[in-house]
């Protein structure tokens, strides 16, 4: 049985209409206008347990609130949604002692005291076994570099070191399932790369399962191997990260340096060239030119001291399907 299935899952947010200006105050006391906003917009999707799956969509795709209600803080509209065979909202209690749960700025630390004591109360609150609660301690402790400010109180931490801190409160009960809504907004790149690596081996090594939602595409690859990606409240595709760049990342770029002997455009007339002092780089779509055949064009028209072919960034596919998805 799946981890999380969703079915037609669907929210809709109801808001008051209001007209500028003092009548249009009265005329709303008289008669009250409604309009609906499909935030989530009959959604369907499952997931296995100890998948890493990514949540991608634009600003208002609908992206933390699908989150929201995985984690049961919202209840849907309509559709069906089951995360371990039970409705978040029914089985509250026993599913969020499941579940560990990270908003982006959003601190789960006690504000006024030190960071053990945080901790110390998620032990009492769970009502963990002391030997599981020092295991992982230990564990966030070591992995997160959390010892020097394990004495300061919330306020007077660093934004970079406070979301390492909650991340660490969170895996203190044992989760199997983490939710992740931008995590990693505003923090310095030592930082997000010591949160992805702890989030990646937590997955991998210990069979985590991980929902993440991020602006951040470094955050998606280096994390997820699956992604869900969501245009105005639907589903645009879900399925494996690699099979998503496959399909959307037609564009390659070929750099070359060395000196040029003749315009490879004369064999890729369809390629566009961006020169630089030292090198030259070619961009090809791969329907209309493969990349040995670039390579090829390449030798005849360089003095080739080094060359590379890459394929587009994460970003560049994302942003290809926003734009596919607006256009739609």
């Amino acid at each position: 049985m799946a981890l999380i299935t969703a079915e037609g899952l669907t929210k809709i947010y109801r808001q008051n209409l209001k007209q500028p200006g003092l009548r249009g105050a009265l005329k709303s006391l008289v008669k009250t206008e409604w309009t609906e906003k499909r935030a989530v917009d009959a959604v369907s999707f499952s997931m296995e347990e100890g998948e890493s799956l990514a949540c991608i969509g634009e600003n208002g795709a609908g992206k933390s609130t699908l989150i929201k209600m995985l984690v049961g803080i919202l209840t849907p509209t309509g559709g069906r949604l089951t995360v371990y065979g039970q409705n978040p909202m029914e089985h509250h209690a026993d599913y969020l002692r499941k579940i560990g749960v990270v908003f982006g700025q959003k601190t789960s630390l006690w504000w006024d005291i030190p960071v053990i004591e945080s901790y110390e109360a998620v032990k009492v609150l769970y009502k963990l076994d002391p030997a599981l609660y020092e295991k992982n301690k230990r564990m966030v402790v070591e992995l997160l570099d959390l010892e020097p400010i394990l004495q300061s109180p919330a306020r007077r931490l660093s934004l970079g070191q406070r979301m390492k801190a909650d991340i660490g409160l969170v895996f203190l009960h044992s989760p199997r399932i983490l939710y992740l809504d931008e995590p990693t907004i505003g923090l310095d790149i030592n930082v997000k790369f010591a949160i992805r690596q702890f989030i990646r081996k937590m997955n991998q090594e210990n069979g985590v399962s991980v929902v993440l939602t991020s602006h951040d595409l470094d955050d998606i690859e280096q994390i997820c191997e699956h992604a869900l990606v969501l245009s105005k409240g639907r589903v645009f595709y879900h399925g494996a990260l690699d099979a998503l760049k496959e399909n959307y990342a037609t564009v390659r770029r070929l750099t070359v340096r060395g000196r040029r002997l003749s315009d490879i455009r004369q064999f890729a007339p369809e390629a566009s060239l961006g020169e630089e002092p030292h090198k030259t780089v070619i961009q090809f779509d791969t329907a209309q030119y493969s990349a040995r055949q670039m390579l090829d064009f390449a030798a005849r028209c360089y003095e080739i001291e080094d060359v590379t072919v890459e394929d587009p960034g994460i970003d560049y596919v994302v942003s290809k399907i926003f734009t596919m998805g607006a256009a739609k």
